[in-house]
């Protein structure tokens, strides 16, 4: 008669041998016949974790860990399910458990140091990922996550030789390649950093374009990332389509519903625009919008940055006049300046953290005297400001269909300010002047040190002196939006 030993091995083998179905189900059947076996608890979880469902992992490590407390592997896996879960603050303490019990465990190292990472908290960061790597040298994970640390560190010769030694084992590696290319866009080394960046996911089985008159060609430009790049980059599109005439070619965009009216009023003239559908249209060659700056060798001097390049439409523009002056009509123009806010992007994105704003820092800001805000947030984070006391600001996109809806609140406004997300895209994108409330670690697009956008000329940064210092930022910006209020009045009464 068959043990639980010998099920319990059987399960195992089916586990190595990557037949996770088999592996679940065996599992399954053990913790039937006996609920609080830690070791199928521990593995059920793993394979969870391997599968995708870190959330499920969790829950299954968690119950193995609450049954035999001094195992050191259960507590090393579950502070890796709950990284890769985005919940750094919670894998912290669980993976320091680990590491107490076993201080040699690599991959709880590396799982450390990459939470304390997503806190921002880059120097302690560093020194747990560097007794990984001494620990296993040459590991590639680790050594990624060692390079990344010290790119944001602005340790960059030393970022490119962890991502060199991993490409030095393996040169198809696209994180490598893409985490190299990050660290020399953020620099302005554009033409190096797009042709790294050439290593990200593609879609489309169809021959990439690279820049060649088409020859009656078909080019098809399609996103392949988030709204906010695709706005940035669709200024390519005209010079696409121009490239493509030359050669009797033609070019098809295919977008993003929320993005289609705004692009089509800009460019279905010289461009089909097309809704993303489940198959591509027809095509002969491809581009996605991010790969265009590679296509056309763009550096820091010859950035297309005409601008606008969008526009909403005037009577979208003249509707949403209407919605945002109230019941009564009373916008009264000389009532101050418009000012629109933004300070929470994404809550998926997996930096959401760094870049969003808790909404008490915003109090310097909504303080200032002589300004109308009007909240243009959405998400979970569009209620925040109903916490803070005293303060009344509409919230002016709750009718908001697309991005065209979008631009047209923006044509209403004087500034937006808005940390990094899809709308300081489309704000620089129509010459709205914006300013930009940025971490410490910036996205690469943004680049380092400087108070200004190559891409967006209406654009001014306000970059966090340090890690999660919004602090700074917020009253810098608070104490500009203040003069600049006063200047407006006396403006007006002059």
């Amino acid at each position: 008669m068959a043990t639980l030993l010998d099920a319990l091995n059987a399960a195992v083998n089916h586990h190595m041998a990557g037949h996770a179905d088999a592996a679940a189900d065996a599992y399954r059947r053990i913790l039937a016949a006996e609920p609080a076996q830690p070791d199928t608890l521990h593995l059920s979880g793993v394979l969870r974790a391997q599968t995708g469902d870190a959330a499920a992992a969790i829950r299954w490590i968690g119950r193995s860990v609450r049954v035999r407390p001094a195992a050191p592997a259960p507590w090393g896996h579950l502070g890796a399910a709950l990284r890769a879960a985005e919940r750094p603050e919670q894998a912290v303490p669980v993976l320091r458990r680990a590491l107490a019990l076993d201080p040699a465990d690599g991959d709880a190292l590396e799982a450390h140091g990459a939470s304390l990472h997503a806190l921002a908290r880059y120097p302690e960061a560093r020194r747990w990922l560097e007794r990984a790597a001494r620990l296993r040298p040459g590991h590639a994970a680790t050594l990624l996550n060692l390079g990344t640390v010290l790119r944001d560190l602005r340790r960059f010769d030393e970022a490119e030789s962890c991502f060199d030694a991993v490409l030095a084992r393996s040169p198809a590696n696209s994180e490598a390649h893409l985490a190299r290319a990050v660290g020399r866009l953020v620099r302005g080394d554009l033409r190096a950093g797009w042709a790294g960046f050439e290593h990200r996911w593609q879609r489309f089985a169809t021959p990439p374009w690279a820049g060649q008159p088409p020859g009656g060609a078909t080019i098809l430009l399609h996103m392949d990332q988030g709204f906010g790049d695709a706005i940035q980059f669709v200024r390519y599109a005209p010079l696409v389509a121009r490239v493509a005439a030359q050669g009797g070619g033609r070019v098809v965009l295919e977008t993003h519903l929320l993005l289609y009216r705004l692009f089509n009023r800009w460019l279905g003239s010289s461009i089909q625009v097309l809704v993303r559908g489940e198959d591509p249209p027809p095509h002969d060659i491809h581009c996605p919008l991010m790969s265009l700056p590679h296509a056309f060798g763009t550096g820091l001097a010859d950035i297309p940055a005409a601008v606008p390049y969008l526009a909403p439409e005037p009577d979208d523009v003249a509707r949403w006049r209407d919605r945002m002056a109230g019941p009564d009509g009373a916008d009264g123009a000389g009532a101050g300046l418009r000012v629109g806010l933004v300070w929470a992007g994404n809550p998926h994105h997996r930096n959401d953290r760094n870049r969003s704003i808790p909404v008490t820092a915003l109090m310097p800001l909504l303080s200032v005297p002589g300004v109308r805000f009007a909240s243009l947030q959405t998400g979970v984070a569009a209620t925040d400001l109903d916490c803070l006391p005293g303060m009344r600001v509409p919230n002016v996109v709750e009718r908001v269909r697309d991005f065209a809806d979008t631009a047209a609140i923006l044509a209403n406004l004087d500034l937006l300010v808005t940390v990094d997300t899809a709308i300081a895209h489309l704000a620089g994108a129509m010459g709205v002047p914006c300013w930009l409330m940025l971490p410490h670690v910036p996205d690469w697009r943004w680049m380092l040190d400087r108070a200004d956008s190559p891409w967006y000329p209406s654009l001014r940064l306000f970059r966090q002196p340090r890690p999660g210092d919004w602090t700074t930022t917020l009253g810098t910006a608070a104490a500009v939006l203040k003069a600049q209020a006063a200047r407006a009045a006396r403006n007006i009464g002059a």
